[in-house]
């Protein structure tokens, strides 16, 4: 009939733009989250590794795309977000989805040969999933681990195992990447349980709003980056590569 039609045809519009949308909040909070703090002393052993960029055009302008999305759509929506939602209310959210996504970090540090951080994963998952009701609190940041651990992911394995950056990439909402951490997040999705979650609108949406709310640790990092960057794209880039 044609009322069903009609129904058929607004639930694909609703999908596509819900969609759209969703992308938006993933692009708030994904462009930036790889950059290193500016007082990191760790990633001063990186200073002065150089990346390929041979398609910096598409970069730059894909670079300006992710900039136009933070500073007009991500960053007033957030404020609102930042100022209904309490911080405790924050920090648990995090909390949680960083717990939920153990398998990354467990299966990484087993493919890079670290079992004891691997069982240092372990621990901290089973004591965060009790005692830490089920992740929304860090009970096991109070507790010295055996070995440092780290959020592992495969593009960090992929460089263990001694395969190159490749080149330089920025991917609309996404934001910036190398051809061996595009890879490696493909892969990363398939650890990740939120991945199984259905249907697949949910979870899209459910990943949008794990990012989206990691924007208040993001958006401090860029704007100190911006600022103290003159030419903001190359500085963009070698704090990703030098990370």
């Amino acid at each position: 009939t044609i009322s069903s039609e009609l129904m058929k045809r607004f639930s694909v519009l609703s999908r596509a733009l819900t969609l759209a949308a969703l992308l938006l909040c993933i692009s708030s909070g994904a462009v930036f989250a790889a950059l290193p703090s500016l007082d990191d002393d760790d990633n001063l052993d990186h200073v002065g590794k150089v990346v390929a960029d041979p398609i910096e055009p598409w970069n730059r302008a894909m670079f300006h795309f992710n900039d136009a999305v933070i500073d007009y759509v991500a960053r007033p929506v957030y404020k609102g977000y930042e100022y209904v939602t309490p911080r405790f209310m924050r920090t648990g959210i995090k909390n949680f989805f960083h717990n939920l996504a153990f398998p990354v970090r467990f299966v990484n540090n087993v493919l890079q040969g670290r079992p004891r951080a691997a069982g240092v994963e372990m621990s901290r998952f089973i004591l965060n999933s009790t005692a830490g009701l089920g992740g929304l609190i860090d009970v096991a940041k109070h507790h010295e681990p055996v070995v440092p651990v780290e959020d592992e992911d495969l593009g960090q394995t992929f460089g263990v195992w001694g395969i190159g950056e490749g080149f330089y990439v920025v991917w609309p909402f996404l934001g910036p990447s190398t051809l061996r951490d595009t890879f490696g997040m493909a892969g990363d999705t398939f650890l990740d349980p939120v991945t199984y979650v259905n249907p697949w609108e949910a979870g899209v949406a459910i990943k949008a709003g794990k990012t989206f709310n990691e924007l208040d640790d993001i958006l401090d990092l860029y704007d100190n980056l911006k600022r103290a960057a003159i030419e903001p794209y190359s500085s963009m880039r070698d704090a990703y590569v030098q990370y």
